[in-house]
């Protein structure tokens, strides 16, 4: 395994997940409360989506909801080191678990992503399937991701380096004790 550092970062594509790790909220409950602060007694049609599967909700509650990614308070920590790395060559991608009409606009909205892959329905892009895709997409070990959350590990473990977001002690002890890089941020 090649040594990897700060340095040599912008070599890799950088994959950065949206919530939590671009912003401190969670897409899908700003729309649902949105969704119910419209229609109270939506909070049955809510159910029933959510019944149906996560992706099935968050599909389904963008019919209702107009999603504006100007609203979202970003990590400017984040974005600028981010811009940082584009400056020194890097391709950074938009990879979420948030519906894929959401990961399109925020990309539109922050114009430095390469390309952007969100959820769609029946494919919760979380976990061990946002592995699957970055390595389909990538190779193993040829990416460096950027989470914020214990779930994120499964992303992590096939990663060349990591960008840490927040990250509880649970999951900054795991990330400390693997062979690879892991850049810390604290954001507010």
């Amino acid at each position: 395994m090649s040594t990897i550092t700060e340095q040599n970062f912008a070599q890799y594509p950088i994959c950065v997940d949206l919530d939590g790790t671009l912003w401190a909220g969670d897409c899908l409950w700003l729309c649902a409360r949105a969704f119910l602060k419209r229609n109270p007694l939506g909070i049955f049609q809510l159910l029933f989506w959510w019944y149906k599967g996560r992706t099935h909700l968050k599909h389904h509650l963008l019919n209702f909801v107009s999603f504006d990614p100007g609203k979202l308070s970003f990590f400017q920590d984040i974005l600028q080191y981010l811009l940082l790395l584009k400056e020194q060559g890097a391709q950074i991608y938009l990879i979420t678990g948030s519906d894929q009409q959401i990961a399109d606009k925020v990309s539109a909205h922050l114009n430095i992503f390469e390309g952007a892959f969100g959820s769609t329905l029946g494919n919760n892009l979380v976990g061990k399937k946002k592995a699957t895709l970055l390595n389909s997409l990538f190779r193993e070990k040829n990416y460096i991701y950027f989470g914020n959350e214990w779930k994120d590990r499964f992303v992590w473990q096939h990663s060349i380096a990591a960008g840490a977001v927040n990250v509880d002690q649970k999951t900054l002890n795991w990330l400390n004790a693997q062979p690879f890089y892991t850049r810390r941020f604290i954001c507010k």
